[in-house]
């Protein structure tokens, strides 16, 4: 494995995870505003938002928990993988992808497709 491949497999990487988190936090937004609105409409506004952000509270507690706890081997990357050593011990190293492998610009093209046609449908966070 010649250092060359790694700098190919990480291209990318960073800016895919970037938009990834900006893509995740705009459709947490965007449902947690219509999820508000709707328990104001049933419940009242006051008591909407206290429920609205215990739920919120507890449903991220418990992904937290999952995400780190079960069976111990959090991957962060789809290129990342745990193998273990000689002596028993694991160690998360780079698998090995072609070069290529990380369309930024694409999935920036399909996040942004998909935030165009929420905010028409049904979002309205941005207007």
């Amino acid at each position: 494995m010649d250092g060359f491949n790694l700098s190919n497999q990480k291209r990318g990487k960073g800016l895919i995870s970037l938009l990834t988190a900006g893509f995740g936090l705009y459709l947490t937004a965007a449902m947690w505003a219509e999820f508000n609105s709707a328990l104001g409409v049933l419940l009242g506004p006051s008591l909407g938002v206290v429920i609205g952000t215990l739920v919120f509270m507890v449903f991220q507690s418990n992904k937290n928990e999952k995400e780190f706890t079960e069976g111990g081997n959090y991957i962060t990357s789809e290129a990342t993988t745990i193998v273990r050593d000689a002596n028993g011990q694991l160690h998360q190293v780079e698998s090995l992808v072609e070069k290529g492998r990380n369309p930024a610009f694409f999935i920036g093209f399909v996040y942004l497709m998909i935030v165009i046609m929420s905010e028409i449908a049904w979002s309205d966070l941005l207007s």
